[in-house]
């Protein structure tokens, strides 16, 4: 069997210059470099990672631990089409830079830090993004504790400083406010992501400030906690119309959300986008389709995946310590909304 020993003493270089060719490419020269990817394609050799982690120290490995649902097996649409975008994007970014993903998911947020512990112990992963942070994050403290380097797709209320990429959703939501009024809406419902999430937290505070702001009507009773789910959608618009709210728009945690919003609103006889407006948040492709096609506060996924990969790389490589990236949403207008009756 071919070995690293091999490849060095037929491309004339020393072991140590193979190793860089896999683990720091960029401290060779072109030439060199070229010498030894003809031989290791001649061969078709490949290294094993753990081998080579224990020269390196490194694993050139990005850790993603999900949430996921059980549930999401047997629903006819995907639950998070956000999550595969976003997990597109950082492959797509870390294979440019010669890194890989690892992910590994949990079934309850309760179970996450343990994971986090478990791959850091077994060494698999030179680094950490995290999803879905909550204001009181218990996975970032750790390790912060840890001094183990990772970014976060989103903020939290931790007093220490971290590297953090994350959507406005506060502005993306005054925004959206502010064209609602000039629609002429003033009783705006507003169903909010699931308590202890930063994003909740933050697009909630949007809502308050700008619903003043615009001297908009703020009943308790239109502002009810859901979750990103089609089923939501349906119970929360439920509970809102049950408890004698008189809105004429609504905002909806992510499209998917509105999309259960829409079909009960249909099935009580209310037309979305004439007798109540109705405003989503993510900019699924889908949502351009479905009718009425949804208006939607579009957050660059793609673009955000991008970031938060070559952020987190970045650190890995010490080129930056503390990145923290705010993303400015964007309102896309669709059918969805309409002048208030």
């Amino acid at each position: 069997m071919t070995t690293i020993k091999d490849i060095a003493k037929i491309a004339r270089v020393s072991i140590g210059t193979v190793s860089n060719y896999f683990n720091n490419p960029d401290l060779l020269s072109k030439e060199t470099y070229e010498k030894i990817r003809i031989v290791i394609d001649d061969f078709n050799f490949h290294p094993h990672s753990a081998a080579r982690s224990l020269k390196s120290q490194h694993t050139r490995k990005i850790g993603i631990i999900p949430v996921v649902s059980p549930q999401d097996n047997f629903g006819a649409l995907p639950s998070d089409n956000v999550f595969l975008e976003f997990l597109a994007a950082a492959n797509a970014a870390s294979a440019e830079r010669g890194y890989g993903i690892l992910m590994e998911a949990v079934v309850d947020d309760h179970l996450q830090v343990e994971k986090y512990k478990k791959l850091i112990g077994e060494k698999q992963v030179d680094g950490f993004l995290l999803l879905g942070t909550h204001v009181r994050d218990e996975r970032i403290m750790y390790l912060l504790d840890e001094k183990f380097p990772f970014i976060s797709f989103g903020r939290t209320e931790i007093g220490q400083p971290y590297p953090y990429v994350d959507v406005d959703g506060a502005k993306g939501i005054e925004d959206a406010v502010a064209y609602l009024a000039g629609l002429g809406h003033r009783r705006i419902g507003f169903i909010k992501p699931p308590d202890g999430l930063m994003c909740s937290k933050i697009r909630l505070e949007g809502f308050m400030n700008a619903m003043e702001k615009f001297n908009c009507v703020i009943d308790p009773n239109a502002i009810v906690e859901g979750d990103f789910s089609e089923e939501s959608g349906k119970i929360s618009l439920e509970k809102i119309i049950d408890s004698g709210c008189l809105i004429t728009a609504l905002f909806t945690p992510n499209d998917l959300a509105a999309l259960g919003v829409m079909r009960a609103m249909s099935e009580r006889s209310i037309k979305p986008g004439k007798d109540i407006s109705i405003i989503g948040f993510d900019d699924l492709k889908l949502s351009a389709f479905w009718n009425p096609s949804l208006t939607t506060i579009s957050q660059p996924i793609r673009h955000i995946g991008l970031l938060a990969v070559n952020a987190l790389i970045d650190i890995l490589e010490e080129r930056d310590e503390f990145p923290q990236i705010i993303v400015e949403p964007r309102l896309v207008i669709r059918e969805s909304t309409a002048i208030v009756a």
